[in-house]
């Protein structure tokens, strides 16, 4: 499958999702501050829903009843070959349970770690995602987009550049130790599945039905989950229902211009500028959370942030190996300018 045009129309849309998907996150770890992790989640869960209820509500009444179409052999096998109805719910089916765990995991990191420590680890996504958008959806950036994948992981090191005082392998093995950090890059490569799979499954319907799918899908689980464990639900919503509705809210938006935005741009390209976000991330944390120590979070967020850029703008090799360079030149008198100042 060619890979599809930079629409300006589809850029914008996944502009505004990136955007809202940081303010999301904001009122996430607000909801989840002092809460026990499964209930908390599964009341955001029911507000997104709702979003969710009432955009499928509006199409329906509005623009079309729902439909299922054809999707083609089942996960590209030649000779599988199953009704609509079945291929969706299957699709649907894996698609519920990966996101979950993303969201147990996304969650728990919020809850662990600092949200300008955890959050830019997400940016391994569109890594991730190059071989998986190949192999499920025929999507391929070209080769010279690699180097945005180098800038990536570059800024990921340099965010923890003070530990280069105990060895050369000590970032490294920062990235790996951090529970936080180590949750959203678990996280990142179960979106590298997930993404493709909401591609296909609004290729087989539309946004809206499934969004309200695999959202009820969620709610039910959490629900599961949360009387599996014992664990009280009231609880978790107590005094904390202005949060849970916002986060709520603000993610279903979010999502729902995501799904928009794949009628007009690649999957890789989409969840490339949604984590182009990351760089708001460490400032609201430091602004709304006052998370300290977030001078080398910031510089190593921009590098991951210009290659984010990389990913997604159709740039020549030249143009791509200018903004390269210009993005590591910049880090080094960065890093080397606050070298002796509190990160």
């Amino acid at each position: 499958m060619a890979g599809l045009s930079l629409s300006p129309i589809g850029l914008g849309i996944a502009a505004a999702m990136s955007a809202t998907n940081v303010f999301a996150d904001v009122a996430r770890k607000k909801a989840l501050e002092n809460r026990a992790l499964i209930p908390a989640t599964m009341w955001c869960k029911v507000a997104t829903a709702l979003v969710y209820a009432i955009a499928l509500t509006y199409r329906v009444s509005n623009v079309a009843p729902v439909e299922i179409r054809d999707g083609g052999s089942l996960f590209g096998i030649d000779g599988v070959h199953l009704a609509p109805a079945p291929t969706y719910l299957i699709y649907l089916l894996i698609d519920v349970v990966l996101v979950s765990l993303c969201n147990l995991l996304y969650f728990k990191a919020l809850q662990v770690s600092p949200m300008s420590l955890c959050v830019p680890f997400l940016a391994f996504t569109p890594i991730f995602l190059i071989p998986t958008g190949y192999i499920m959806l025929g999507e391929l950036p070209p080769a010279i987009k690699l180097m945005g994948v180098a800038l990536i992981v570059a800024g990921s090191v340099a965010m923890h550049r003070k530990l280069f005082a105990e060895g050369w392998t000590a970032p490294f093995r920062a990235i790996v130790r951090e529970r936080g950090s180590r949750y959203m890059l678990m996280v990142a490569f179960l979106f590298s599945i997930t993404n493709p799979l909401d591609k296909k499954l609004v290729q087989m319907s539309d946004i809206y039905t499934v969004a309200f799918s695999y959202g009820t899908g969620m709610c039910v689980f959490f629900w599961l989950l949360a009387l599996a464990r014992h664990e009280p639900l009231a609880g978790a919503l107590g005094a904390n229902a202005k949060w849970i509705g916002t986060a709520g809210a603000a993610e279903g938006v979010s999502v729902l211009l995501q799904f928009a935005s794949y009628a007009f741009v690649d999957v890789v390209i989409a969840v490339s500028i949604k984590r182009a976000g990351i760089v708001l991330a460490v400032l609201f944390g430091w602004l709304f959370f006052r998370e300290r120590e977030v001078t080398d979070k910031l510089i190593a967020t921009s590098v991951m942030f210009a290659g984010v850029l990389i990913l997604y703008l159709p740039l020549t090799a030249a143009q791509t190996i200018v903004v390269c360079a210009a993005a590591l030149a910049a880090m080094g008198i960065a890093l080397y300018a606050t070298r002796h100042r509190p990160a």
